[in-house]
């Protein structure tokens, strides 16, 4: 049977996908390897690439795949040269890079203000990887062919083709995001030719042939994502991602320039990135710690979420709280932005139960969800939203959320919407309208539907939050 494959190199898992016109037939798990070198974590591609080898062999036994398409994490970049690797990337998140960051501020913000690249300038993006391994000597600029984000690498190896999808571009703080080309100038300053950042391209383009199998481009995770819904469902949505980190998405078509933003559209955060063709761009805004978050809690409360001490702990907490019983905040979240290094809990009672803890981490996460659904909504109009990520399925979670948000929250019947994103760029770069059809039928939606007292109450307490935070951030 004809099948696509979609690929997804997460942060903790990869995930690999088929698909054909039954729908989804089968989803693969792999763990996402990583070393640690010198303080610094990196991703051990060596052991992803043997992993997704084979894997793609073992399903190449039972079906005729008729395209593959990889999407990753963004930031974490790979540099490469006759075919190869020639250092292992930088996991996205590590703070190796933030000395660097501080070094070289004012000159990016000159030369990549918000109006060129969309976002304010972050530590973690692909630029400062890049300067930091030739800082540190772990490559020499002359000897890399191309800098590929781990998406794109992962099609390199298949296909010898070096393409950047648009999304991951974004992501690099390299790029122009209205020229849609590489942003020169600034290119120019550190001393990093553009030869060496290749060709971009749109989600869905075709990279080359692995084996006969044609390979096409899927980007950042979160953006594949939404790229997969709005393939099957329109544009007419709000996609909340949840993952390790979240990421929260709207896309729109300008028509006159109204989205040559000279300023971010929140007051913290607020990201204006390349989307999926011309003159289609995405708004966003995300919290970086945020499955982490609850995996750092249970961590020290010596849980695991499948043990049934967990299970028992977050049924107890199942009723919406009337209290915020402490202030979180993280690393670049939109209460603090990047203003806050790590997670922070502000003013814990001493007397703080696992069960008031565990409801604060879900209050937290729920309020910063708000913010910006409510920031895109003025922006986009009130669109639905549709929800994604393994927390979909914590029944307890997902109610304080469409409660906070005082809405219906719209979710497909898997938890693996980025890889099935990255096998819908697969179908719709082979041009399989009868698969894509058929596959839209196959999946539904289902949904949350909070109760009217507990939106009165989550309404309530997201007042009080709000004040909470304002007195919190005077001091």
């Amino acid at each position: 049977m004809k099948a696509y494959i979609g690929i997804d190199v997460g942060t903790t898992n990869t995930k690999v996908i088929v698909v054909t016109r039954n729908g989804i037939e089968k989803i693969h798990k792999l763990q996402t390897a990583k070393k640690l070198m010198d303080g610094v974590e990196f991703f051990d591609l060596d052991k992803i690439e043997r992993n997704l080898r084979s894997t793609i062999n073992m399903i190449r036994e039972s079906y005729q795949v008729a395209g593959i398409a990889c999407t990753s994490v963004g930031e974490s970049v790979v540099p490469v040269a006759s075919g190869r690797k020639l250092q292992d990337p930088i996991v996205w998140y590590d703070t190796c890079t933030k000395a660097l960051q501080e070094e070289y501020e004012n000159l990016v913000n000159q030369l990549a203000p918000y109006r060129i690249s969309g976002s304010r300038d972050i530590y973690y993006y692909s630029l400062y990887k890049i300067l930091f391994m030739q800082r540190k000597g772990m490559v020499k600029l002359n000897d890399v062919e191309y800098w590929l984000p781990v998406s794109s690498y992962i099609a390199y190896r298949l296909t010898g083709n070096a393409v950047w999808d648009m999304t991951q571009a974004y992501r690099s703080h390299m790029v122009d995001i209205h020229q849609r080309c590489w942003n020169e100038q600034l290119l120019n300053a550190f001393k990093i030719p553009v030869q060496q950042l290749g060709k971009l391209d749109y989600t869905s383009s075709f990279v080359g042939y692995y084996d006969n199998i044609p390979v096409f481009l899927a980007g950042h995770d979160h953006l594949t994502g939404t790229y997969g819904l709005i393939s099957l469902f329109g544009s007419e949505l709000i996609f909340d991602s949840m993952g390790t980190a979240s990421y929260i998405v709207g896309v729109a078509t300008e028509k006159e320039n109204e989205f040559h933003l000279d300023s971010p559209f929140m007051k913290t955060g607020g990201n204006i990135g390349i989307a999926f063709q011309d003159k289609q761009y995405y708004f966003a805004s995300g919290i970086r710690f945020h499955g982490k978050l609850i995996e750092l809690v249970l961590k020290f409360l010596g849980l695991r979420v499948s043990s049934k001490r967990f299970k028992k702990l977050n049924s107890s907490i199942s009723k919406i709280p009337k209290d915020y019983i402490f202030c979180i905040y993280t690393n670049g979240d939109n209460i603090v932005g990047e203003k806050a290094d790590g997670v922070n809990f502000v003013q814990i009672p001493p007397d703080c139960s696992q069960e008031q803890i565990l409801q604060n981490v879900y209050l937290y996460l729920c309020y910063t969800s708000r913010i910006t659904v409510e920031n895109l909504w003025r922006l986009l109009g009130r669109l639905p939203v549709v929800v994604g990520g393994a927390l979909v399925g914590n029944d307890v979670f997902m109610n304080y959320k469409a409660s906070m948000l005082g809405e219906t929250l719209y979710y497909l019947d898997t938890t693996e919407l980025t890889a099935l994103g990255a096998s819908v760029a697969a179908i719709r770069g082979a041009r399989d309208e009868e698969t894509l059809l058929s596959l839209r039928e196959k999946i539904t939606f289902r949904k949350f539907e909070p109760l009217d007292e507990d939106v009165v109450q989550m309404n309530m307490l997201y007042h009080k939050i709000n004040g909470q935070y304002e007195r919190l951030l005077k001091r």
